[in-house]
This record gives structure tokens, C-alpha cells and sequence, in this order.
């Protein structure tokens, strides 16, 4: 799966990641990773960084973990404080 090109998001969206991002608004993120599997997790997002042609959004784990998540991988994304789809 790691083949797969880049497929850009909404700008819309990718505003919305960076909002999150700056305001430190914890999200319940479901993800597809580079191997095809399905991960769902309450984050806080930490930033969003452009690398080898892709967007990425950086996020620490319930755990302390960061974590590096594909923006176009990203499946579902609920922001915590409102409960809403975040768009």
C-alpha cells in the first residue's frame, strides 16, 4: 500500500487539521496504515508537515507515542470537544 501516490485532500479539510493543530483540540482518529490495517485512536494532534510529496498529520497517542498519519489515509477524524465530523 505504500506504492500508492499521494491523492490531496479538501482544503477545506486540511484547514481543519491545522486548526486542530493549533487550538490542541483532541480528536478520535480512525486511520488506514501503510500495511492496509485499520487503527482508531484519541489523539492530539501536534502538526501537519508536507514530506517526499505527501501530507502528513502528526499526533500523539494516549500513550505519549507520535504518530505519523497519511492525510489521504485518514478515514475518519470526530473532534472530541464538539462530538461533530470535523470538515
Amino acid at each position: 500500500m505504500s506504492d500508492n501516490p499521494y491523492q490531496p485532500i479538501a482544503c477545506g479539510l486540511h484547514e481543519s487539521y491545522q486548526y486542530a493543530v493549533m487550538s490542541r483540540t483532541r480528536l478520535n482518529l480512525t486511520w488506514r496504515d501503510d500495511a492496509g490495517q485499520i487503527h482508531q485512536a484519541r489523539v492530539l494532534p501536534i502538526d501537519v508537515v508536507t514530506r517526499n510529496k505527501a501530507e502528513y498529520l502528526i499526533v500523539r497517542d494516549p500513550s505519549g507515542e507520535a504518530l505519523t498519519v497519511r492525510l489521504d489515509r485518514i478515514l475518519g477524524v470526530i473532534n472530541l470537544t464538539t462530538g461533530k465530523n470535523l470538515e
